[in-house]
């Protein structure tokens, strides 16, 4: 859900703006409304958006004047005017998007699922930067709906993909056996845990060769792990995995 402060001089704007917004993001908090520049800055720094859908031409302070009060700010920026000659200096001023009056629901909601998209991306690279640095400590930072879980790399036996999902085996100095599930996929997982001691040995399978207890040919084989769990290896990642055990 997106936290947003809409903010323009003229009251039917604001509010067409508002109607729009709920049409096509129901679930978007539209924290507050200015038409005064002057309280739509003491509202921002106080109430803290996600957004600020930010008119231009106004009265006593345009909407970069108001901006530039702001600096630094960590929210995105949408401008909505009636002017597409303020559109270069939008672009100057990192603007998220610029949006012609009268406001059309297609483009309004193009601009949100940038928005949403950017969000992700930041969150994503976040996620990635603690974990990376998380290994530093033999520890790997694991997020999940509830927040982020630090779990020594020791304990992880194996990791199973589970669509968007990955589910970490855990096995910790003889404790009963845990699952953790991850809102990442395996492959970004293997990419973190690609200097460690991990292999693919599946398409759904990623194991902690140190975690390994028998291996049991086949047509690809099975792997016993210390935890009981049996996991199948494929028969292309087969000569991959016996390489990496010398056999």
């Amino acid at each position: 859900m997106f936290k947003a402060i809409l903010v323009d001089d003229e009251r039917m704007s604001l509010e067409v703006l508002a109607i729009k917004l709920r049409k096509v993001a129901p679930e978007i908090n539209i924290l507050s409304t200015f038409q005064s520049p002057e309280e739509a800055v003491v509202g921002i720094r106080q109430l803290k958006p996600d957004v600020l859908f930010l008119d231009i031409e106004m009265p006593l302070m345009d909407g970069f004047t108001l901006l530039r009060q702001l600096e630094p700010y960590s929210f995105e920026v949408i401008f909505t005017t009636a002017y597409n000659q303020y559109a270069i200096e939008a672009i100057r001023q990192s603007a998220l998007d610029f949006l012609l009056k009268p406001i059309r629901e297609i483009e309004l909601s193009s601009a949100l699922q940038r928005l949403e998209k950017k969000r992700y991306n930041q969150q994503t690279s976040h996620n990635e930067s603690l974990a990376l640095s998380s290994l530093q400590f033999n520890k790997i930072a694991i997020p999940s709906l509830k927040g982020v879980t630090f779990v020594p790399i020791q304990d992880i036996v194996w990791l199973e993909s589970d669509s968007n999902y990955t589910v970490f085996h855990l096995a910790a100095n003889g404790a009963p056996p845990r699952k953790l599930v991850a809102s990442r996929t395996l492959k970004e997982f293997e990419q973190i845990l690609a200097s460690a001691h991990f292999l693919r040995v599946h398409r759904s399978a990623l194991i902690n060769l140190l975690r390994v207890k028998e291996y049991v040919r086949g047509e690809g084989g099975t792997v016993l792990m210390d935890d009981g769990s049996e996991v199948e290896i494929s028969r292309n990642e087969k000569k991959g995995f016996l390489e990496k055990l010398g056999l």
